[in-house]
Parts: C-alpha cells; structure tokens; sequence
C-alpha cells in the first residue's frame, strides 16, 4: 500500500476520533422508582402471589403494563413518568389459596382440600414534580424528580414509605418500602 495514503488514513481517523464528544449518554433515557418489598417487622420480604401493575395509558403508543405477572421479587422497577404532576399505578395481586375443609358424617372424618382464587387491587398515586436533566447535547433528553407524596387505597397493600424523593439514573437507590398484607 501507498506509504502517503497510510499516512492520510491516520491522520483521517485521528481527526474523526479527537471530534467525537467524550459524554457518556445514557443509553436509556427513562428514570425508574424503585420499590422495596418489606414485611411488618422491617425485614426484607419476597413476593409470593403475582403482581402487575398498570398505569393510564396517556397516549396511544405507551404501554400502559409497567410490570406483568411479577413473583418471587423482593424490588419492583416502576418508570417515572416526565409529563405530568402524578402517576397513578394500579397494584393488581392474584394469588392462590389453599384450606382444608373437614367434614365428620357417622363418626367418619373427610378432610376436604379447597383451592380458591383471591384477586385484589390497589390504587396508588404518586405526587412528583419534574425536573429536566442536561447532561449534553448529543444526549437525549431525561427527565429527573422530586416524589413529595403517595397516597394508595389498602386492600393488598397495607402501607408505603417514602424511602427517598429524588429519582434519577441511580439505581442502587430505594424510593419507597411497600409493606403489603397477606392475601388470606
């Protein structure tokens, strides 16, 4: 190969990568709550019955199912949304329960093993507010926010503490401690 088209090459490719930006975008522009499953007594809690939650769709191409039929998880990831003041998100809990049923007919015991269905739903609201996050031009944009309350209606879940307002990109972080009741 020609020793002066080498040299162009290089010289080529310096210039394009000494143009490229050094910000790291982030890939996904999305910020998620995270929710912490607790039991009564402060310790951590795994979800035994299934669990959806849905939101309301605000437009014709959002996904309104923010989580679908989760089980055995002790943290839900629940997106944020970026345009409006609240979120309201309904807990739907299905679950399956099992008793035995005992009969005595002429001194004869018949232990009888019922299975039922219990289905519950919860209301929960979300206040936030709503700040745009910059990091650069070439990123797209994000939006980060401030939870200030949540209110929720208590037939599965018994009650929500707000662990930490700010929501942003970090997901190590735990925003709210659900505590649900047991579905008997």
């Amino acid at each position: 190969m020609n020793r002066g088209f080498t040299l162009l090459y290089i010289c080529t490719m310096l210039l394009v990568l000494a143009g490229c930006t050094s910000i790291d975008c982030p890939l996904n522009s999305s910020v998620y709550s995270y929710y912490g499953l607790y039991k009564a007594d402060g310790t951590a809690d795994t979800l035994n019955d299934t669990l959806t939650i849905i939101t309301r769709q605000l437009t014709p191409e959002q996904d309104p199912v923010l989580i679908n039929q989760d089980t055995k998880v002790s943290r839900l990831k629940v997106a944020m949304s970026y345009d409006s003041p609240q979120d309201v998100l309904y807990f739907l809990m299905h679950g399956t329960r099992t008793y035995n049923d005992t009969v005595i007919v002429d001194n004869d015991t018949t232990v009888n093993v019922v299975r039922y269905s219990v289905e519950l739903t919860d209301t929960v609201t979300v206040e936030k507010t709503d700040e745009m996050h910059f990091e650069s031009v070439d990123c797209n944009p994000s939006f980060f926010h401030t939870i200030s309350r949540v209110t929720h209606t208590k037939h599965v879940i018994d009650s929500i503490v707000i662990q930490n307002p700010k929501v942003d990109y970090d997901s190590q972080r735990e925003h709210f401690r659900i505590y649900f009741r047991t579905l008997d």
